[in-house]
């Protein structure tokens, strides 16, 4: 069988120390794995998320980004995916909920109470090739003492993220980005207690 995940994330040593980094963030747990996919899988989902039906969504004090169901990718819903996360995270994954994304000029999100996030844990796939960081776009992680996480976009890259008394945003894009967008897959991972 093919797997879906790059083949070193998933030696034992790897997991090992991937266990061990998520335990010791003492601000915001979290993990960036990059070359997640091999590049023939990665090519294939870049393809089918840049195909999917986005549809614009906006409201000035909150948000503004392309929203599509992700579903048709069927990455959420990896059986491989959910073993590989629920033995870093050591505790049982039952589904991963989330949607894709993608921001381009003008396109943002904002910290807002009314937004307020529960806490949990986010998954993101970054599909994003090509792109600056003063272009904006980062995903931005920040807790109730003011500390952040600031992610750069990085093409083939997990990110696992967990929220205590966090919010995330997405920096404004501004015009130098010229028209590039930047593609996301955004979930909540749901598990045992």
């Amino acid at each position: 069988m093919e797997h879906m995940l790059n083949h070193l994330y998933l030696k034992k040593e790897s997991i090992e120390t991937l266990q061990q980094n998520w335990r010791k963030e003492p601000k915001f747990a979290h993990l960036m794995l990059t070359k997640i996919f091999s590049k023939e899988a990665y090519k294939e989902k870049e393809k089918e998320i840049k195909k999917l039906f986005y549809k614009r969504q906006s409201r000035p004090d909150a948000f503004s980004y392309a929203i599509a169901k992700a579903a048709s990718m069927h990455i959420f819903d990896q059986k491989e995916l959910h073993n590989f996360l629920s033995i870093i995270l050591e505790r049982p994954v039952q589904g991963i909920l989330g949607d894709a994304f993608y921001y381009s000029w003008k396109d943002y999100t904002v910290l807002n109470r009314k937004t307020q996030e529960k806490t949990g844990i986010d998954i993101i796939f970054d599909f994003t090739q090509e792109w600056q960081e003063e272009w904006g776009g980062s995903i931005v992680y920040k807790n109730e003492k003011g500390a952040y996480l600031k992610l750069l976009p990085t093409p083939n890259t997990l990110i696992i993220v967990e929220r205590k008394n966090t919010q995330k945003y997405i920096q404004y894009i501004n015009n130098l980005s010229k028209g590039k967008k930047r593609y996301l897959l955004i979930g909540t991972v749901k598990t045992k207690a």
